[in-house]
């Protein structure tokens, strides 16, 4: 149950470190990918649609596991939850650490994704239960910025290693981290509340999943075949077809994966597209740029990385600062500031698109990683406090499929655009050069829509 006092104790503190642990490592291994693919490339002798399947399928996996969060939660205890997420980790670790093919490297992935996918709500979970409510945007900070921390270091780690050892340090190197974290979490997470026995709601959990397949194998198809092609728009169309199922099933069951009444409290439903918005430039971002870096730049996959560095880690210093900032002033003012620094970030990136070198993409994504630390885990946190108690596990789970699914959609996306301005006449510079000048003006627009719900929240609020 959620504390009514302002004290903290020390072995929540420890519980949150251990999830806050497991959750950095799932992130830290994500980002630090990215920068591998076109040495994943020639290794596997794939293609760019085909290596951005290591981000892509990790993160759907993530989105589906998530999406069942509010009934595991229910269902199982805290540290039964845990357990299984450390094991995935961990036996992830080791099937990437020793690939030998590429599915066998995707395989790995797709069993760390099941860790992440439930570390992610269960941390938020245990932030909501066991802090108190006038801490909980400084906690929320807090356990923000050790997750953030995962993609300031992730680029620059996944370059370093991979450019002086082998991309399969990048598994090996972060293991003890995750068994320190797991033994922590072990010993002192523990639950607010007794566990409900229920029946898993499988023909909706089968139909939101396919949903989210569809969209995303469309998606990846416009890359291939072209946005006007029939193998772009089925695999929409039949996508929207089982998210109708899903809503239908949902809305008329005793037992619904996510209770959808949650979109009846506007300010629960504005900030959740905030977020959803946010963090899909996010992931288009840290995906296109390093390998424009690589293909156009002609950098290594160090400096691929590390250009990247400033702006995240000064997104992951300023998650408590921006906390408590909600605490005190509520959610309009770091809305409106994180969605001016967004916007002047995007903005720069059509302006100068034929310009662009390591130095000026260092600094337009450090304006958009501080704007992103204003809104990100704000949005999060003022939705939740602005629903009633027993739909905040609901709450969570919807905000967290929907960050990891647009963060999938945001990488298929980046690469569509980039496969989908190839021609047998350029070059792959050029053509890498051409698709990332779409994807800046797609994700301007995305930051226009942002910044005026912005202020359509702070108005309300």
């Amino acid at each position: 149950m959620q504390s009514s006092q302002s004290h903290v104790p020390f072995t929540t503190k420890l519980a949150i470190f251990g999830l806050a642990g497991l959750a950095f490592c799932g992130v830290l291994i994500e980002t630090s990918m990215n920068v591998t693919f076109p040495t994943l490339m020639k290794q596997f002798d794939v293609s760019l649609n085909t290596v951005q399947w290591i981000t892509t399928a990790y993160l759907l996996v993530v989105a589906a596991v998530i999406s069942v969060a509010a009934f595991m939660e229910r269902r199982y205890l805290f540290k039964q939850l845990f357990f299984v997420a450390a094991a995935m980790i961990l036996i992830g670790i080791f099937i990437c650490g020793s690939a030998t093919s590429f599915p066998m490297l995707l395989v790995g992935r797709i069993v760390q994704a099941i860790s992440t996918g439930i570390t992610m709500p269960l941390l938020i979970a245990e932030i909501m239960q066991e802090i108190p409510l006038a801490k909980q945007g400084s906690y929320m900070g807090i356990g923000g910025m050790v997750i953030a921390l995962a993609p300031s270091l992730g680029p620059t780690y996944g370059g370093l290693v991979t450019q002086n050892l082998s991309w399969r340090f990048i598994f090996w190197l972060i293991l003890p981290i995750a068994i320190i974290a797991s033994v922590v979490g072990l010993l002192f997470i523990k639950q607010g509340s007794a566990p409900q026995k229920s029946k898993f709601p499988w023909s909706q959990f089968v139909s939101f999943v396919l949903a989210l397949i569809m969209l995303t194998l469309g998606v990846n198809n416009a890359g291939n075949y072209g946005w006007n092609a029939i193998q772009f728009y089925g695999y929409v169309i039949i996508g929207i077809l089982f998210l109708g199922l899903f809503v239908y099933l949902a809305q008329r069951s005793q037992t619904p994966l996510i209770n959808l009444s949650i979109f009846k409290h506007w300010a629960f439903t504005l900030p959740l597209i905030i977020y959803f918005s946010i963090q899909f430039v996010q992931l288009s971002l840290t995906f296109l740029l390093p390998n424009y870096a690589q293909l156009v730049l002609h950098q290594g996959t160090f400096i691929s990385g590390f250009m990247l560095f400033a702006g995240s880690l000064a997104s992951s210093i300023l998650a408590p600062i921006t906390g408590r900032i909600l605490d005190e002033y509520g959610i309009g003012k770091p809305l409106l500031i994180g969605s001016g620094f967004i916007l002047m970030a995007t903005l720069g990136f059509v302006v100068f698109h034929n310009n662009l070198n390591v130095g000026l993409i260092a600094i337009l994504y450090a304006l958009y990683a501080i704007g992103f630390s204003f809104m990100f885990n704000n949005s999060l946190t003022s939705a939740l406090q602005n629903i009633p108690p027993q739909l905040i596990g609901d709450g969570n789970a919807t905000f967290n499929t929907l960050q990891q699914y647009a963060g999938s959609m945001g990488t298929a996306i980046a690469s569509a655009m980039l496969i989908g301005h190839g021609t047998q006449h350029i070059s792959v510079i050029q053509q890498t050069a051409n698709g990332a000048t779409s994807e800046f003006i797609l994700v301007f627009i995305v930051c226009i829509v942002v910044s005026g719900l912005a202020v359509l929240v702070q108005r309300k609020s």
